[in-house]
């Protein structure tokens, strides 16, 4: 850490502190009024919270920045989970996160306990309770039908595409935790917003490498959109159609949403894989939380700049600019902490094939079941 030598310092009684004392304060995690005369984002941030919300947001923020700190364990960690080297799994997280580890952990216990581990951190990233939300949305249709998944999923896991796919989401994911630092001051905005609070007008968050951050978008949105046919074949599955058909033979204008073109309408898993993003989202229409989790997350307009070089920061007014819009840098920002979460539920996903797929006898054609 550097070190900084000021010459004839005069050291303050905290009990004195008072009048333009207070100034002195700094906070690199909040967002501050820039050439406002304002130098304390603390205590600015403390104004807007209130006495009564500010202690309570500072924790979140804590546990955020705690989360960033434990990243390279975790992220070693699932790495052992994704080859099933549970020895060493196992032997990782007890040196790391020793009461958080089973002693003897089951079947159960390595699928979950480390998911398990994180979700009580991101909820510090979720005041909104998306995450949860969604959840329940998409896993609830499945439990009543829990044999045709497991036969589902033990076909989806064998596909060497899906470990690839799962292994994509989780780089995305560490690496974003890992940059907390570029997202953190952002968390106030969240907060305000979770709440119903206005943002103040000139609240601007510092900005981070916009260049890694964007790159980080375009990344998030494209491994979000190849995870979504597993949606759709958990849709599939609670209607009682194959997992693989989308089109209801019976009814001529079967399963597509009502905003897509005709042309635009796919038959079946496949055809949904390689549509374009548009179509898929619209897909997404019979699962309302997960939807507006979806677009509170992502904007095509803002990949679309991004893939065509649109996208720039305009350094004087602290804004993104793309196909002639600008909103606030923060907007750009809140974005990205949404796919924090968003990532994480994918993982979630990813988890629940794994584990279902590995109950399935195929000589016998039956669901072990759980226990």
């Amino acid at each position: 850490m550097p070190r900084f030598h000021l010459p004839e310092i005069r050291v303050i009684d905290p009990k004195d502190v008072s009048g333009e004392w207070r100034i002195v304060t700094t906070y690199g995690d909040l967002p501050n009024f820039p050439n406002s005369g304002e130098y304390s984002a603390f205590l600015s941030a403390h104004n807007i919270f209130g006495d009564e919300n500010f202690p309570g947001f500072l924790n979140f923020l804590a546990t955020a920045r705690w989360l960033g700190d434990k990243v390279d364990p975790l992220e070693h960690a699932y790495g052992f989970y994704l080859k099933q080297k549970w020895d060493l799994l196992d032997r990782l997280m007890w040196k790391n996160f020793e009461g958080a580890w089973p002693e003897n952990p089951s079947f159960l216990d390595r699928h979950t306990a480390m998911h398990r581990f994180i979700f009580p951190y991101l909820v510090s990233l979720d005041p909104e309770g998306l995450y949860p939300q969604a959840k329940y949305e998409v896993w609830s249709r499945i439990f009543k039908k829990e044999a045709a998944f497991s036969e589902c999923a033990y076909s989806v896991i064998a596909n060497p595409e899906f470990e690839a796919m799962n292994r994509r989401v989780a780089e995305q994911f560490f690496n974003l935790l890992r940059a907390n630092a570029e997202w953190l001051p952002a968390l106030a905005i969240i907060h305000l917003r979770a709440k119903g609070r206005p943002v103040p007008s000139g609240w601007q968050v510092p900005v981070g490498r916009i260049d890694s951050l964007r790159d980080a978008y375009r990344q998030n949105f494209e491994v979000s959109c190849q995870i979504l046919p597993l949606i759709i074949r958990m849709q599939n599955i609670s209607e009682g159609r194959d997992p693989e058909s989308i089109r209801d033979p019976a009814d001529l204008n079967g399963w597509a949403p009502r905003i897509l073109r005709v042309q635009d309408c796919v038959n079946n898993a496949n055809q949904y894989t390689k549509s374009k993003a548009a179509t898929k989202e619209a897909y997404l229409n019979r699962h309302p939380y997960l939807r507006y989790y979806w677009n509170s997350s992502f904007s095509r307009d803002v990949r679309n700049s991004i893939a065509h070089a649109e996208f720039d920061y305009v350094m004087h007014g602290g804004v993104i600019a793309y196909k002639g819009r600008e909103v606030p840098y923060y907007v750009f920002i809140e974005a990205l902490i949404r796919q924090i979460t968003l990532l994480a539920f994918w993982l979630d996903l990813c988890k629940l094939y794994k584990i279902y797929g590995s109950r399935w006898d195929p000589q016998n054609r039956v669901f072990l079941g759980l226990s």
